[in-house]
């Protein structure tokens, strides 16, 4: 049975300002453009509220379950819609999230997108969101296979998993298709984030890391640069509209060898048409592999003021551009009560509303991606919100 979505399910959420002094992080030869940053969360942001652990691998349909790398929340969030980053079999997961004493996460059905047929030929699915017309919004990555670069998209399928259209995206960001990769979005680094706003008048990206012709990549940079798309929906669809640098927090460089790091923007959610929080979230491994550093941090960001960079081909070419205004919410290390399973957090990338409490307070749920990996676990956090963020029914 297909599951049909309604804008009646929408949340509205309205957020209550933060009133904390903006400190400028002070880091050495830091260019003057680095964004302003809290030096620590306020202390009410973020509580642990619960946590659901999923240890199986397969679904109720026979396919490898995980990969959840993108959510959006239905029926005032008591359902998940959650993309399963799977490129062989492409999937939207449903969920049923209840509390009696303890939080639970139901796992409900698999929806399956169409390919072919105007359709992406392959996806790497990273991302979700609905239309007002409950129609899902899925974007993805692009792939490198067979040495050709499937370019990145974000397409717009049925509630039931049916294309239907393919949104536009700058050639800014399609990568050559061939050779030596000179501009565009990097493998693995590209398109990870989508949201729409509460009136469904606005649609968000990011890129995880920097273009390439933007800026070097490298994850130790003192405040390394990516983008933040808009977009505005005229007629039946969606319109790249304003672009915004926004600048990741620094990641310091461990006294080990290092044989992988990444620091990225991998979720952004909507509280309005100009607040959004992100989710970032960076990764080391020693060369070795006997270490493994994981950093998930979640900001309040603005777009008020900041530059539109949407007629810059690339970044640097002029004097330093006003990134959006970031706030940080929760270091998610610091957060009390994990279970041993999560005492190293794991791959965390999608963020979406719960359902209200007695009160009409609603918890922020974060869920990891397992990269299908017998070491890593999916897990749903439920975070309670203090003044920090809030949301009403």
């Amino acid at each position: 049975s297909s599951h049909h979505a309604h804008v009646a399910d929408r949340p509205r959420i309205l957020a209550l300002l933060l009133t904390v002094a903006l400190a400028s992080t002070s880091a050495g030869c830091a260019r003057r453009d680095t964004p302003p940053v809290s030096s620590s969360p306020p202390p009410s942001a973020f509580t642990l509220a619960g946590e659901v652990i999923f240890r199986s691998k397969v679904d109720a349909a026979g396919l490898r379950f995980g990969g959840l790398s993108g959510m959006v929340s239905l029926r005032d969030g008591r359902e998940l819609l959650a993309i399963s980053d799977d490129s062989e079999n492409p999937r939207v997961n449903r969920f049923r999230v209840s509390r009696a004493s303890d939080w639970t996460v139901e796992p409900l059905e698999s929806i399956r997108l169409e390919s072919g047929q105007g359709a992406p030929a392959r996806l790497d699915p990273e991302g979700l969101a609905l239309t007002s017309e409950g129609h899902l919004l899925i974007i993805s990555e692009g792939l490198s296979v067979d040495g050709v670069r499937l370019p990145p998209s974000i397409t717009e399928y049925s509630p039931d998993g049916r294309y239907i259209r393919q949104l536009p995206v700058r050639s800014r960001y399609i990568p050559n298709p061939t050779g030596p990769l000179l501009n565009g979005v990097r493998s693995n680094a590209s398109f990870e984030s989508l949201t729409t706003s509460p009136d469904f008048s606005r649609l968000f990206t990011a890129t995880e890391t920097a273009l390439v012709q933007d800026a070097a990549d490298d994850p130790f940079a003192a405040a390394p640069g990516t983008r933040l798309l808009e977009y505005v929906q005229r007629g039946n669809g969606y319109q790249p509209a304003r672009e915004f640098a926004y600048a990741l927090d620094a990641l310091p460089r461990p006294n080990f060898p290092i044989g992988f790091a990444v620091n990225g923007l991998v979720e952004l959610l909507a509280l309005n048409n100009s607040e959004l929080l992100a989710l970032e979230r960076a990764f080391v491994e020693s060369k070795d592999k006997a270490v493994v550093i994981n950093r998930i941090r979640i900001f309040r960001i603005s777009l008020e003021g900041a530059a539109d960079i949407s007629e810059m081909e690339r970044l640097g070419d002029r004097a330093p551009v006003t990134p959006v205004k970031k706030i940080l919410l929760a270091d998610l290390g610091a957060l009390d009560g994990r279970s041993p399973a999560l005492s190293n957090l794991d791959n965390f990338e999608g963020l979406a509303w719960g359902p209200p409490d007695d009160n009409g307070v609603r918890p922020l749920i974060i869920v990891s991606d397992d990269n299908f990996s017998s070491a890593q676990v999916t897990a749903f956090l439920f975070l309670r919100t203090g003044g920090a963020v809030s949301s009403i029914r």
